[in-house]
């Protein structure tokens, strides 16, 4: 065996069996050597340039190490899950994710084509480019069902690949009208995190049905009452009559410190405008709307009854 055919074996025993066509020629092979090699069966052609030492592809980080480097593509979906730890998923599925080209096929992996996955959701597992455990779970989204996402998120969480709230982050970053995945992960996250994902719009949906539900007045919505006139501000709902106002508290828009001194502001302006201020949360409005929709009568009776008082 030529010196240059040594270098390519050695090299291909250095990485995991996988080898570029261009690799070998800049490592001195010639292209008829090459082809001769694939003939004796000392090398298989694996896909479009690339060759691996028999065997290789027989096993799932090898495959991986080969699909990877020969689409440029990074590990992703069940076999990322697979790389971090999380073993829950199908063991047979060995997937990769590549940008969206036409050269996206490779015996034995499922190839998904993404047009928004960063370098800075990727890291290296096992030498191998992957997709990063919460973009692992958002990927995962697309493909899994709800009873076995869950499952996936909650145990990368655990083993602390991830929170919650990063996962919620990445959720939102990339999450688009008809994006796969995106209601599901959102539907398990929610819970998980007390609301912390629900917009505004979605929160005061909620408590506006829980008001009708009740047999409660519609209140105005987006109110600006004049005591909030000079910062611009505005509440979620208001009974203007009895100034009474209501608010929905989400985790998202409310947890922020800057936003706690906010509402802290807003609270204090209602109280020395004579209004009644209810805060009610996620787990409130969704879980304890007998308590939401009492308290809201209650504050109203009492506004009514003090303004039909006759004065002392």
């Amino acid at each position: 065996m030529a010196r240059a055919d040594d270098e390519v074996m050695a090299f291909l025993r250095s990485k995991s069996g996988v080898i570029r066509r261009a690799e070998a020629l800049a490592l001195g092979m010639a292209s008829t050597t090459l082809h001769e090699w694939v003939r004796k069966g000392l090398v298989e052609a694996a896909g479009r340039g690339i060759y691996v030492l028999p065997g290789v592809l027989d096993h799932e980080r090898t495959l991986l190490c080969a699909a990877t480097r020969a689409l440029d593509a990074v590990v992703s979906h069940e076999s990322a899950a697979r790389l971090h730890g999380i073993n829950l998923v199908d063991p047979s599925r060995v997937t990769i994710t590549v940008p969206v080209r036409r050269s996206n096929r490779f015996k034995g992996v499922v190839v998904h084509q993404s047009t928004d996955l960063t370098i800075d959701e990727t890291t290296t597992s096992a030498d191998l480019p992957v997709t990063d455990p919460a973009r692992t779970i958002l990927d995962l989204a697309a493909v899994l069902p709800p009873k076995l996402l869950a499952p996936c998120l909650d145990h990368a969480v655990r083993g602390k690949l991830t929170t919650y709230e990063q996962t919620a982050d990445r959720l939102e970053f990339h999450a688009r009208q008809g994006k796969a995945g995106v209601a599901k992960l959102r539907a398990i996250l929610e819970p998980r995190l007390g609301g912390a994902l629900v917009s505004e719009s979605a929160l005061e949906t909620r408590l506006l049905k829980v008001l009708d539900d009740a047999g409660l007045p519609a209140p105005d919505t987006q109110h600006r009452p004049s005591w909030l006139r000079h910062i611009n501000g505005r509440v979620d709902m208001a009974y203007v009559a009895e100034r009474v106002a209501l608010e929905g508290d989400s985790q998202r828009f409310h947890g922020a410190p800057e936003a706690f001194q906010v509402d802290r502001t807003r609270d204090n302006l209602a109280q020395i405008a004579g209004w009644v201020l209810l805060r009610f949360t996620w787990e409130d409005i969704t879980k304890r709307p007998a308590y939401v929709a009492a308290t809201v009568e209650k504050a109203l009776a009492i506004r009514r009854r003090d303004s039909q008082a006759p004065a002392r």
